[in-house]
């Protein structure tokens, strides 16, 4: 008898074990379903585990996230648990600025997706997301953090989240409006927009003390500074190794130094094939009215930097003001149409107080006010570039390095399909586009000296242009929009014809590359639409940013921007 009690109770005893290595299903918990408020969820939650919550708004700020008394938030998030909403305009979360919204701390393998956060506030890294010390395991994807008053989002103390298709706008803190980036934090932002936040420094996104985040695809635009004499109208960089590529950084403004980006305090990285247009520094002594360095040398590479201005009165530097040493290098940018001051210098560029940067294979034309490039005990080399039409002249100052010429560079003002060289396809506010005419003495090839080795001058090539500007009537007549205008995840792009015939519209992304393409054989005369859903032709979701979109009749054309805010 005690035998065969003994073998059952073995047998028990592996059948439960055996049950025990059974992989356990992840849950997945509903809100109001389960439980009716989102951290409740969160904390009853095992790893793998995620939390669906329905359309609707959501409050409940009272969680404290340090400790008895500490400040509160509305979620505190566990590692390995993925908070989901049903999509960042249905899915709202109102701190009522009691405190922060998401606090994500010393987790891993989490994830936050398709929700908004909205009113937080704390005295004290009161941001919408604060996330700290998190690895890259973390990811925030598709939300929207609006209306904050201590930041959007930060990322603060060796945190590297990724940020995809997160949209920080109308948000202001005390540095870093939309995204603030601090103490040796290096997050991915990918495809995301910064619009309209203000703060005394890095209106729209703000780094300092050894951070080297990478930002991609993303705009930065309509961001202020609310103080005088403070940096990064867009971007502030202190002290940090960035790199920032397929970006635009637009229609920012700072009152001090940097209206769209600036680079202090021994900051390096790379700013390359950005667009960076539209910004201004209102400083009466600004300086930097699309790009400020000082004691950095960053690598700028195929820049477009055009309709910038320092429009202060003593304003120096509409595209560029470098200061000091060490210095960046420019290679192959496009500094075109912007102004200093009128009483101030270097509608192009200016330099200053002993830097010695390097400009190699760059265009710098058509100031609007200003000279080409200011030198004030400084030391630049430039070579290989193209120095024309700019207001104030167009006398080389510092160094030639050989190679250099000013000639029209005929940018052709077209985008059209994209060639071998093509590079970004931009829209400047000017109607331009800083492609070249195959005939530019810019073009790879063309130099008019035989020089450089025939290699291309400024950030775009040859492949822009279907058309030449001067066999294109003008198309006043020609009605073309969308509306929606920012959108997601539709627009309506309209057109009305005044003459039958065929039409072509066409849609790019700011690399030059051709997403969707409708041609028309015949139309009547009167309105047409056609309906974008922000997919390509393969079928491929596009991310935040801005578009370009083109429509071509029998004899006329005209282009349009869009903006896509995921």
């Amino acid at each position: 008898m005690k035998s065969t009690t003994f073998a059952i109770a073995l047998i028990l005893t592996i059948t439960a074990g055996l049950a025990g290595t059974n992989p356990v299903a992840a849950a997945v918990l509903n809100v109001p379903g389960d439980y009716s408020l989102i951290n409740d969820a969160v904390q009853a939650c095992a790893a793998g585990d995620t939390v669906l919550v329905a359309a609707g708004t959501y409050y409940d700020c009272t969680h404290p996230t340090e400790g008895a008394g500490s400040i509160p938030a509305c979620v505190i998030m566990k590692s390995g648990v993925t908070l989901r909403g049903a999509g960042p305009d249905a899915t709202i979360i109102d701190a009522q600025t009691l405190g922060r919204g998401i606090f994500i701390e010393l987790v891993d393998n989490c994830r936050v997706e398709n929700l908004q956060v909205t009113n937080a506030y704390a005295a004290i890294y009161g941001a919408g997301l604060l996330i700290r010390n998190v690895a890259a395991s973390v990811e925030v994807t598709d939300v929207r953090v609006t209306a904050c008053t201590d930041g959007g989002v930060i990322c603060i103390t060796n945190s590297s989240p990724t940020l995809r298709r997160v949209t920080m706008d109308n948000n202001s803190a005390k540095q870093g409006g939309g995204l603030a980036i601090e103490e040796s934090s290096s997050p991915l932002v990918i495809d995301c927009v910064i619009d309209r936040n203000q703060a005394p420094s890095g209106a729209g996104i703000f780094m300092r003390n050894n951070c080297a985040p990478v930002i991609s695809g993303s705009l930065i635009a309509n961001n202020s500074i609310t103080a005088s004499n403070t940096y990064g109208g867009g971007i502030a960089v202190q002290s940090s190794t960035p790199t920032i590529t397929n970006c635009t950084i637009e229609g920012n403004t700072a009152n001090g130094f940097g209206g769209g980006i600036a680079f202090t305090d021994a900051s390096s990285g790379l700013l390359e094939d950005c667009l960076i247009q539209g910004n201004d520094n209102t400083n009466t002594n600004g300086q930097g009215g699309g790009v400020f360095a000082s004691q950095s040398d960053p690598v700028f590479r195929r820049l477009v930097i055009a309709g910038n201005s320092a429009s202060g009165f003593f304003g120096k530097g509409g595209g560029v003001h470098i200061s000091f040493n060490p210095a960046p290098t420019l290679e192959n940018c496009t500094i075109v149409e912007n102004s200093c001051g009128s009483s101030g210098s270097g509608g192009g560029l200016a330099i200053e107080w002993f830097a010695t940067p390097a400009l190699d294979k760059c265009i710098v034309a058509n100031s609007a006010v200003g000279e080409a490039i200011f030198c004030d005990n400084a030391t630049p080399t430039v070579s290989c570039s193209d120095i024309f039409g700019n207001a104030g002249g167009d006398a080389l100052c510092g160094t030639d390095g050989g190679g250099n010429f000013s000639a029209d560079p005929l940018f052709c003002g077209i985008p059209g399909a994209a060639g071998t060289n093509a590079g970004l396809a931009l829209f400047p506010a000017a109607g331009a586009a800083w492609g070249l005419a195959d005939a530019s003495p810019c073009a790879p090839g063309n130099h008019p000296d035989g020089l450089c080795a025939g290699a291309l001058i400024g950030a775009l090539g040859t492949g822009l242009c279907q058309t030449s500007a001067a066999d294109l009537p003008p198309a006043a007549d020609l009605v073309l929009g969308n509306q929606p205008n920012p959108f997601n995840p539709r627009t309506t792009i309209f057109f009305e014809l005044t003459t039958p015939g065929p039409a072509t519209l066409s849609i790019y992304n700011l690399a030059g590359q051709l997403l969707q393409q409708r041609t028309w054989p015949d139309l009547p005369r009167g309105r047409h639409e056609f309906i974008w859903t922000g997919l390509d032709r393969q079928g491929r979701t596009q991310g935040s940013g801005v578009y370009l979109y083109r429509l071509e009749t029998r004899d006329q054309s005209r282009s349009r921007r869009m903006s896509l805010i995921r």
